[in-house]
C-alpha cells in the first residue's frame, strides 16, 4: 500500500514540482489548497492540475486563523520596535502545523512542502542549491513536525526543478516570475502594509533622530517603519545609518555605517534540533542572521535551554532585535536557533 502524503499546493513552481516528484517516488499524493489571505484567483487552475495528475484535492479556508496567528503577530512585532522573521514563525506555528492537522484528517502518513532544504532523519540542513536555501525559515519546527515532513526539492537545483516542470507540460508555470518578500503583503513594502492596517501610525510622524552625542539631527516618519542599518527615509542632512531604535520614545539614533556592525549577540526563545549536551562552547559554528545570508563563523560563549550568547569572528552588519539567528553543525544541519534579544 502506498504511503499517503499531503502537499500544500499553490500555482507556484516548487509546490507543483514537489507533488509531481513525489508521485514518481510511488507516493499517493493528496493536495490541499490553504486559502490564507487574498482572493483564491488560482484555485480553479490548481484543481485542474490535480485532476490532470490524479491528485486527490481539498480546499480549506484559513483566512481568519491566518490573520490571527500570522498577520497580527507580524504587525505586533513592528509596533514593539522589533524586526520579525515572520516566515519562520508562520512555518512552525501555522503552515506546517496545519498541514499535520489536516494530514491526520485526510489519513495521510506524511506532509511535504517545496522548501529548499535537506533532510537527514529529523534534522534539517542547508539545501543543495545554497542560493535558494530555506532551512533558515524552518528552524523553529519541533521534532514531531520534522519527523513527518518530506522535503523532496532539497537535493535539487532550482534550474533542475523548473526543467522537471517543463518536461511535464507546465512551461508557463516554470517561466513564472519568482515572488519575493512576504506573501501576504502582496508586493507592498511592509511600511505601506502597516499603514493600511493601522492608519493611526501616521500620528508618529515627527519622531526625533539623534546622533551618539544626543544631538538632534532631524525627524522621521515613525519608529515602526525603520530597521537597524537603514539610512533612507529620515529627514536629516547627512547619510547616516540607524544603530538604535527606541519604540517607547519614538526615537532613532544614527551614526556612521561602521557603527552598525556588531560581534556579540544574545538570543532567547531558543529551539533545538539537536541535543543541547552535544553543542559545545568555544567551537566554530556556521551561523546565519538572515535567510539569504551565506553565514559567518561564530562561537558560543554561553548556552542554556533558554538563552545563548554568540561571538562572531568578524562583526556582522545590522542585527536587529526580534530577528532570527540559526546555528549549523559541521555538516550544515541545524543545531538550534533563536531570536535576537540584544547585541553589542
Amino acid at each position: 500500500m502506498q504511503n499517503r502524503v499531503l502537499v500544500g499546493l499553490s500555482l507556484g513552481v516548487d509546490s507543483l514540482a514537489c507533488s509531481l516528484l513525489l508521485k514518481t517516488k510511488s507516493f499517493s499524493v493528496v493536495g490541499v489548497y490553504f486559502h490564507l489571505f487574498q482572493e483564491a484567483k488560482d484555485l480553479d487552475k490548481v484543481k485542474e492540475i490535480c485532476k490532470e495528475n490524479d491528485i486527490e484535492f481539498h480546499y480549506v479556508d484559513l483566512r481568519e486563523e491566518f490573520y490571527k496567528e500570522v498577520i497580527h503577530p507580524f504587525t505586533d512585532f513592528y509596533l514593539k520596535g522589533l524586526t520579525p522573521n515572520i516566515c519562520s514563525h508562520c512555518n512552525a506555528e501555522f503552515k506546517i502545523e496545519k498541514l499535520l492537522q489536516y494530514a491526520e484528517k485526510f489519513s495521510c502518513d506524511f506532509v511535504a512542502t517545496g522548501h529548499y532544504a535537506r533532510k537527514n532523519g529529523s534534522l534539517i540542513g542547508i539545501a543543495q542549491d545554497s542560493w535558494k536555501d530555506q532551512s533558515f525559515m524552518l528552524y523553529r519546527l519541533k521534532e514531531n513536525q520534522r519527523k513527518k515532513l518530506l522535503l523532496p526539492l532539497g537535493e535539487m537545483m532550482k534550474d533542475e526543478v523548473k526543467e522537471f516542470i517543463r518536461q511535464r507540460g507546465y512551461e508557463q508555470i516554470a517561466n513564472k516570475r519568482e515572488s519575493f518578500g512576504l506573501c501576504f503583503t502582496e508586493s507592498k513594502h511592509y511600511s505601506e502594509f502597516l499603514l493600511e492596517k493601522y492608519p493611526e501610525l501616521k500620528n508618529l510622524e515627527g519622531g526625533k533622530v539623534f546622533d551618539k552625542h544626543n544631538q538632534l539631527l532631524g525627524t522621521h516618519k515613525g519608529y515602526p517603519f525603520y530597521t537597524i542599518g537603514q539610512y533612507k527615509g529620515m529627514q536629516i542632512k547627512e547619510k547616516l545609518y540607524i544603530n538604535k531604535i527606541s519604540a517607547e520614545e519614538n526615537t532613532l539614533f544614527v551614526g556612521e555605517k561602521s557603527e552598525c556592525y556588531f560581534s556579540t549577540i544574545r538570543l532567547n526563545s531558543l529551539v533545538f534540533s539537536q541535543n543541547l549536551e552535544n553543542i559545545k562552547l568555544n567551537t566554530p559554528y556556521l551561523t546565519k542572521i538572515r535567510g539569504k545570508d551565506e553565514g559567518n563563523f561564530a562561537t558560543l560563549r554561553d548556552i542554556s535551554p533558554n538563552h545563548s550568547i554568540i561571538e562572531f569572528f568578524q562583526r556582522v552588519f545590522a542585527p536587529m532585535q526580534g530577528q532570527d539567528v540559526v546555528i549549523y553543525d559541521e555538516n550544515n544541519f541545524i543545531l538550534f536557533g533563536g531570536r535576537i534579544e540584544a547585541f553589542s
